[in-house]
C-alpha cells in the first residue's frame, strides 16, 4: 500500500510553475504566486491527512471453479469500501496473456461508503493448465484528488484451464446420439437381438413372436416388434503420447491438443455406451495412469488429468506402454493409441506394439502432419528450385517409410489410422463404434 500524487496534483504544480515563468516578467506578482503555492501545500496536506484515516480499499478476485480452452468465462472484481466516504477508483487486473487481448482497466468506479462494487470482465483461455495471475491493483483517490492510495491483492492466485469438454458435460449429452451428430459421426449399429432395446419396427412374417410389443401392438392398431442393438461390453484403454513430436505446432495448436480433443470424445463414447475406460498418458516413461472404470460420470477424472498435460521434450518409449499396460492391463482390451513419429526404428515402435497386440486389440492413430501434402505432383515441374526438389525428396522418403512401417504393422494384427489433426476426432469414434457394434472381436 502506498500513497503517491495524482494527476490533479502535477497538473495543478505544473500550472504553478509555468505561472512562475510568467512571473519573471511580472515581479509584482511574486506574492500571489507564493501564496498559491502555500495554499496547494496546505490542501495537499489536508487531503493527505483525510486519505491517511480512510480505512484501506479491499479487492477480492472471483473466478470460476473450471475454465475451458476456447470457451468465455467471466471473472469478478469485487471492490470494498470500508471508508465513510464514496471513494472514486482504478481498478486494474494483471492476467497471463493468453486468457485474455488485454488486461482490464476500470476507471472512474465510485464505490459507496460502507459497501461494494462489482466488476466483470471476460476471459477466453488459449492454454490448459493452470494459468497464474498477477495482482489486482486499486488506486484509490483522496477527498480533494490530489493524491492517491494504491492497493494490491490477489497475486499468485490460479485459474485451472481445461481441455474443451463443454459438450460431454451439458443436459444435452445425456443422449450420445446428438452429441455423435454434432462431431460428425454416424454410427451405424449392428440390429438383432440382445440386451439393449433400440426402436420399434412393424412385424414382419418370419420375426419371433417373442419379440411382438403388445402394449405398442394396441397402441398403433398393428403389430410390432422390439428392436435390439448388440451390447456388448468392452474395455478401452487410450494411450496419448505426449512427447517431443506431439507438441508440433499446427496453427495455434499442437498435435497433442487434437488427440487430446480425440481423446476426449472417445472417452465420452466409451463411457456412453457401458464399456470400461482407462487411459495412459506416456513419452518416455508412463507419466499418468487411470484404471478403467465404467460409469458416464468418471468423465470428469479424464478431464482433470487432461489438465497439466503438456509435450515434453523427449522421445516416446512404446517399450514402456507395453511394459506398463503388460502389468496394469492383463485383461483383453481395446488400446487405442494416440501418438505420431517420423522415422521408424521396428525395435522401437513395431515390436512393442506387436508384443502388446497378442493380448489386445490395438488400434495406432497417428497424427499426420501436413507436410506431406508438398508431395502433390501437380505441384512439381521443371522450373521447380532445387531447395523444393530436395525437400520433396525428403518427404518422399520419409512417407514411404512412415507406410511401409504402418502396413507392417497390420499385417501384425493392429489396426492403423494416419489422419491429419482436424479428422481425428470423427475418424476415431467412427472406427470405435465400428468395433463396439460390429461382429468383431
Amino acid at each position: 500500500m502506498r500513497i503517491s500524487p495524482d494527476e490533479r496534483l502535477l497538473r495543478a504544480f505544473a500550472a504553478w510553475t509555468g505561472a512562475a515563468v510568467l512571473v519573471l516578467l511580472l515581479p509584482a506578482l511574486w506574492p500571489a504566486l507564493i501564496g498559491a503555492l502555500v495554499l496547494l501545500g496546505v490542501l495537499a496536506a489536508w487531503d493527505a491527512m483525510w486519505l491517511g484515516r480512510d480505512l484501506p480499499i479491499l479487492v477480492e478476485r472471483r473466478i470460476p471453479e473450471r475454465v475451458f480452452v476456447g470457451r468465455e468465462a467471466e471473472v469478478a472484481l469485487v471492490v470494498f469500501n470500508p471508508a465513510q466516504r464514496p471513494v472514486e477508483t482504478i481498478v486494474l487486473d494483471e492476467l497471463p496473456s493468453d486468457l485474455a487481448a488485454s488486461e482490464p482497466r476500470f476507471t472512474g468506479v465510485i464505490v459507496p461508503p460502507g459497501g461494494s462494487t462489482t466488476l466483470h470482465y471476460r476471459i477466453r483461455p488459449s492454454l490448459r493448465g493452470d494459468r497464474r495471475f498477477g495482482p489486482m491493483i486499486v488506486l484509490a483517490r483522496s477527498p480533494l484528488g490530489f493524491l492517491r492510495r494504491r492497493t494490491m491483492a490477489g497475486a499468485g492466485e490460479i485459474v485451472r484451464v481445461y481441455p474443451d469438454a463443454t459438450r460431454y458435460l451439458r443436459p444435452e449429452a445425456l443422449d450420445p446420439r446428438r452429441v455423435f451428430a454434432s462431431l460428425g459421426v454416424r454410427p451405424e449399429r449392428a440390429r438383432g437381438e440382445g440386451m439393449e432395446f433400440e426402436s420399434l419396427r412393424d412385424y414382419v412374417q418370419g420375426d419371433d413372436p417373442r419379440r411382438v410389443d403388445w402394449a405398442a401392438s394396441a397402441r398403433r392398431g398393428r403389430p410390432v416388434v422390439r428392436l435390439y442393438q448388440h451390447e456388448r461390453n468392452h474395455t478401452v484403454m487410450i494411450a496419448l503420447d505426449a512427447s517431443r513430436l506431439m507438441g508440433t505446432r499446427i496453427g495455434s495448436r499442437t498435435k497433442l491438443d487434437y488427440a487430446m480433443d480425440a481423446a476426449l470424445a472417445l472417452a465420452y463414447a466409451a463411457l456412453a455406451s457401458g464399456d470400461r475406460l482407462g487411459m495412459a498418458v506416456f513419452d518416455k516413461s508412463v507419466r499418468a495412469h487411470l484404471a478403467p472404470r465404467a460409469q458416464r460420470g468418471g468423465l470428469g477424472s479424464f478431464v482433470d488429468l487432461l489438465r497439466t498435460v503438456h509435450p515434453q521434450l523427449v522421445e516416446a518409449n512404446y517399450q514402456e506402454l507395453a511394459r506398463h499396460l503388460g502389468t496394469r492391463q492383463r485383461h483383453r482390451a481395446l488400446v487405442v493409441i494416440l501418438t505420431d513419429f517420423v522415422e521408424a526404428d521396428p525395435r522401437a515402435l513395431c515390436e512393442p506394439l506387436v508384443i502388446m497386440a497378442r493380448r489386445h486389440r490395438v488400434l495406432l492413430v497417428t497424427v499426420r502432419d501436413r507436410m506431406y501434402g508438398a508431395l502433390d505432383p501437380a505441384a512439381s515441374g521443371l522450373d521447380e528450385p532445387p531447395t523444393a526438389m530436395y525437400r520433396r525428396l525428403v518427404l518422399n522418403d520419409l512417407l514411404g517409410e512412415r507406410e511401409t512401417t504402418l502396413t507392417a504393422l497390420r499385417r501384425q494384427g493392429l489396426q492403423t489410422l494416419d489422419l491429419l489433426p482436424e479428422a481425428i476426432t470423427a475418424s476415431v469414434l467412427n472406427r470405435y463404434l465400428a468395433l463396439r457394434y460390429g461382429h468383431e472381436r
